[in-house]
């Protein structure tokens, strides 16, 4: 029996309250995001953020000054002992770009509201929570199948399925049948 993403959320969460806009990532070098607003589905895509082993700010910026989240969910990233070969020596610039997420969130990141006299113009700070979550988490329940089931699946965007992954999990399993305090 197929279910779509929609009839599922409502059996699985009901009426708890839920982020406005909630902004889903998967850093790496190149970074997937996808943006759910109150629980559909709205954009997704993906970024380079580390090229020859420098972090592309400016990239991650944009990023959240175009979607404006009121919560961030953010794959969590750890060095598991089948990793360790492949980090020896390495500055893992997944976990930096990680802490520069979190501190986005935590300090935030700014736009700029032009008046038309230059002078009058303004910077606005915009923070938001952040939660983490475990790659394998999210992938074990929102496997291929279920994208594709629910119209999520985005041919090419690997990392961009990922973030949808993680936010389908959060709003499906997070809290459940409480409210998410942000």
């Amino acid at each position: 029996m197929s279910i779509s993403f929609d009839e599922l959320f409502s059996k699985v969460r009901g009426n708890c309250q839920i982020p406005n806009r909630m902004l889903c990532l998967d850093p790496g070098e190149t970074t997937g995001w996808a943006l759910f607003e109150d629980h559909q589905l709205v954009r997704w895509g993906q970024i380079p953020t580390v090229v020859d082993g420098k972090i592309k700010w400016h990239e991650l910026d944009l990023l959240f000054i175009d979607t404006m989240p009121d919560y961030v969910v953010c794959e969590d990233y750890r060095v598991y002992d089948h990793k360790l070969d492949r980090h020896s020596y390495s500055q893992v610039p997944t976990l930096r770009l990680i802490g520069g997420i979190d501190l986005m969130c935590n300090l935030g990141w700014y736009t700029v509201e032009e008046a038309e006299d230059v002078d009058n113009s303004y910077y606005e700070q915009h923070t938001c929570p952040i939660h983490y979550q475990m790659a394998v988490t999210a992938k074990s329940f929102c496997t291929d199948e279920k994208l594709k089931q629910w119209g999520f699946w985005q041919e090419g965007m690997r990392h961009s399925r990922d973030a949808i992954r993680h936010g389908c999990y959060f709003l499906l399993f997070f809290n459940k049948g409480k409210n998410i305090d942000y």
